[in-house]
């Protein structure tokens, strides 16, 4: 017995040594030192006001970049929590419920040939092709994020899993991993199935062999964005693109819109870095140029709105009181007049 404890704990350190280390030192890695180094630059260049003639003080800086509120509450700390589950054990708690966007571009891959025949040469070079598969898998991507999103709150016993992220309080970059783990096996299993079939539709366009430009296994522009944009997502710092790139990107500005508990933004700029698929399905919401007064949040009347129960317990409940229940079935009289045992649904 003793035995298989060492063994079963040894494997356990061997993969959080390799979790750890490839989050924070793999160069593909959107949590690199280098990549959280980089989003930080340019969050500090963006959070100098405009128009400000000298450099400020380290302490201004510190205290715009990480105000103590984000820490110092229970929102915040709740947010931490979360990271440090989804490092060392959300691989290993849900990675049972996932299906492979390999296994789902293989099966469709296989049903295109069925239908369709052998697919034709390729008719792009392989460089122009790479380009454009890589455009092609981002754009399917940014819609799986939309589609994912969008349900979340259009679905009410989804929602019940999903407001477990809207129920911070303080946004930073560690509210990204707020998230329910039922909320993260859906999300994750749309993607795999959008990616999947749009890996499957690349292959057989532009050849299989083409793959798209990535640096240690992930799509630069995917990493790009990441850096640049995705990591600032839920920054508590009011930058928007302006009303023309607005249009396009959304802005940090945009997220806390999103975020905002004032039912005139409820479910909207759904979109994870383009606000293409927001503005096709009508959910875009532009920000002000100046900051708007905003309160975040879903307004949990409960004891501990970021406690362990809150947080992981009740919205399973919240998800079975909204699931239908079987209809009521009344007694059937018997042929003789008498009560019959025997029940039949109503018509």
């Amino acid at each position: 017995m003793n035995t298989m404890i060492d063994a079963a704990g040894g494997r356990l350190w061997h993969f959080w040594i390799n979790q750890i280390g490839g989050t924070f030192l793999l160069p593909g890695s959107t949590f690199s030192f280098g990549s959280l180094a980089l989003t930080l630059l340019i969050a500090a260049f963006l959070a100098v006001p405009r128009g400000r003639t000298h450099m400020p003080r380290l302490k201004v800086w510190r205290r715009a970049l990480f105000p103590n509120r984000l820490i110092a509450s229970a929102s915040g700390r709740t947010d931490f929590g979360y990271f440090v589950f989804s490092l060392l054990f959300a691989g290993l708690m849900i990675g049972w419920a996932l299906v492979s966007a390999e296994s789902i571009a293989t099966a469709s891959g296989a049903a295109l040939t069925h239908w369709l025949g052998a697919p034709v040469a390729p008719l792009l070079p392989m460089p122009v092709a790479c380009g454009v598969v890589t455009i092609a898998l981002f754009l399917a991507y940014e819609f799986a994020f939309w589609f994912d999103h969008w349900i979340s709150h259009k679905v009410p016993w989804l929602w019940q899993f999903h407001r477990v992220h809207h129920a911070a309080e303080s946004l930073s970059l560690l509210t990204n991993f707020r998230v329910h783990p039922v909320d993260t096996i859906v999300f994750a299993n749309i993607v795999a199935v959008v990616m999947g079939v749009s890996n499957a539709l690349a292959a057989r366009l532009l050849g299989p062999t083409v793959q798209p430009q990535a640096i240690g296994g992930t799509s630069v522009v995917v990493l790009l964005v990441s850096v640049t944009l995705t990591h600032l997502q839920h920054s508590h710092l009011w930058i928007t693109f302006g009303p023309r790139w607005g249009r396009w990107l959304l802005s940090p500005a945009h997220h806390q819109i999103h975020h905002s508990a004032d039912p005139r933004h409820f479910d909207t700029n759904l979109g994870s870095t383009l606000a293409v698929f927001d503005r096709l399905f009508g959910t875009l919401h532009m920000p002000t140029a100046k900051r708007e007064r905003l309160t975040f949040g879903v307004g949990d009347e409960v004891a501990h709105p970021h406690g362990w129960r809150a947080q992981i317990v009740t919205p399973f409940a919240g998800a079975l009181a909204l699931m239908p229940r079987p209809a009521p079935r009344r007694r059937v009289p018997a042929p003789d007049g008498s009560t019959s045992p025997h029940t039949a649904r109503p018509a």
